[in-house]
């Protein structure tokens, strides 16, 4: 692949040298637009050369023209929301639904392919893979571009494709041309190594970083899935090699984050499952597609997305518990109506390299009910239901209900509300759980809380139901909830 990307590099400078030579000395035409619509200017060719998924450039589609910022009004980036890189040096948002939000746009044009929010989730990290860039955009809105990280400088025409960060901000950035490095940076974007790892097809393409925060796991476009190990600057052995025919692109490791609960993984072909062993356990398509390339897993932990280029379209799974063939079993179904789709990231993806989920929610204070009475309630919850502590406590006229098991926990970031200082990536905590109530076990109890900033009396919401006592619902009279990123 690099001997013919090479070749068509020179027959297009050459073609380029033999039409201005007729030009300057025949008809003295403008060299400045000299160019037809489908060649390639001097010290371009090795981006337009071949597309993120390693194949020609489609001529009649332009990516080279920067695409235009859209968007109907001031938008908030919400746990859950999908980005999708379209090309154009663009991303269009959709919400958790398939809901279009907006586009931003770098403003250089090209493909755009990976993405990752930073481990406070207040910066989106973009790749530019024409232009061998990393574009940095502000969560708050209206996300305007906070930084750009030239990786070009170390690895020239590399062509930027992958981006995923380590507990610490660090983030690495795979490279699938040029010298095929990955590269380390700290979280101010300051380089700080570069790994020479094994290729296959085509470089380091998609990357992803292990729980122990030194093995990187990787695919170069062919049927090995690789890994590096960073602390040691060493090469592992490999942890796959996938079956039959295909191109491995996007890859997530799904818990613990070490491999031994194996990935998923875009295969062109379809999407694979492997188990700790690296073998295929299930498969997961839509009939007739192909053209697998991008994928990320989804906040709740039991879905995933995936996307084909060869459709622009983007589609959401669960990720089954059964081995299978699962076909046409997507959930939701999102189309770009891009024809150069190639990457997505979610807001708040549980990738392996990040930590547990610590978000938690404290607080206390009181509501009434329709009746006057005043429920007064105390709690801290975490948004991972199997970390603790886990205490809730509410009491009215004499009564007192105490949870003794969170049975379930669901953090989310509600547009129309804000958490405020500090910020903790969510506002609103939904849970179920089990407790005892007047010192009887199994009362069952669902409740809703929330953080609207402070002061938390007037704008905090407290929801409970217990048992088959009649729902409280209100904002707080007296009292405060805090979200905390952990």
């Amino acid at each position: 692949m690099r001997t013919l990307r090479f070749s068509s590099i020179h027959l297009a400078l050459l073609s380029l040298v033999g039409l201005l030579t007729l030009c300057l000395l025949f008809v003295g035409c403008d060299t400045q637009t000299a160019l037809r619509s489908d060649e390639v200017a001097p010290g371009e060719g090795d981006q337009a050369a071949l597309n993120p998924a390693g194949q020609p450039v489609d001529p009649s589609i332009d990516v080279s023209t920067p695409a235009a910022a859209s968007k109907a009004a001031a938008t908030t980036w919400v746990v859950g929301d999908v980005f999708a890189a379209i090309g154009n040096g663009a991303y269009s948002v959709y919400d958790n639904t398939g809901l279009f939000k907006e586009t931003i746009s770098d403003g250089l044009g090209g493909f755009t392919t990976g993405c990752a929010f930073n481990p406070n989730l207040n910066k989106l990290y973009t790749t530019n893979f024409s232009n061998t860039k990393v574009i940095v955009y502000d969560d708050a809105s209206p996300h305007g571009i906070l930084q750009t990280v030239d990786t070009g400088v170390a690895s020239p025409n590399g062509h930027s494709e992958s981006v995923v960060f380590a507990a610490n901000g660090d983030f690495y950035v795979g490279h699938p041309d040029g010298n095929d490095l990955i590269h380390q940076y700290d979280a101010a974007g300051t380089l700080l190594a570069t790994y020479s790892a094994a290729v296959d097809n085509r470089g380091t393409d998609w990357i992803d970083l292990a729980s122990d925060q030194v093995t990187l796991f990787y695919t170069s476009e062919g049927r090995a899935v690789q890994r590096f190990d960073v602390g040691g600057n060493a090469q592992l052995p490999n942890f796959a090699v996938l079956p039959g025919g295909g191109a491995a692109f996007a890859l997530r490791l799904l818990p613990p984050g070490d491999g031994s609960g194996g990935l998923l993984v875009a295969d062109l072909g379809n999407v694979k499952q492997l188990d700790g062993t690296g073998a295929v356990i299930s498969t997961y398509d839509v009939t007739g597609l192909g053209g697998w390339f991008s994928l990320n897993l989804d906040p709740d932990g039991v879905h995933f997305w995936a996307g084909s280029f060869s459709n622009g379209t983007f589609y959401k799974f669960v990720i089954e518990p059964l081995p299978g063939n699962y076909v046409d079993t997507q959930v939701t179904t999102v189309n770009t109506g891009s024809g150069s789709f190639f990457g997505l990231c979610l807001k708040g993806e549980p990738t392996a390299g990040l930590p547990d989920d610590e978000r938690r929610m404290t607080g206390g204070g009181s509501v009434f009910d329709a009746n006057g009475i005043r429920f007064t309630h105390g709690f801290e919850l975490h948004c991972d239901a199997n970390q603790g502590p886990n205490n809730l406590q509410i009491n009215w006229g004499g009564n007192r209900f105490h949870l003794e098991s969170l049975g379930s926990a669901s953090c989310s970031d509600d547009a129309s509300i804000s958490e405020g200082k500090p910020v903790a990536g969510f506002d609103t905590f939904v849970g179920t759980g089990v407790g005892r109530l007047n010192g009887t076990s199994g009362v069952s109890i669902t409740f809703k809380f929330t953080d609207a900033g402070e002061p938390g009396k007037g704008v905090d919401l407290a929801q409970f139901t217990i048992d088959a006592l009649p729902p409280v619902s209100g904002t707080l009279n007296k009292g405060n909830h805090q979200a905390h990123r952990k």
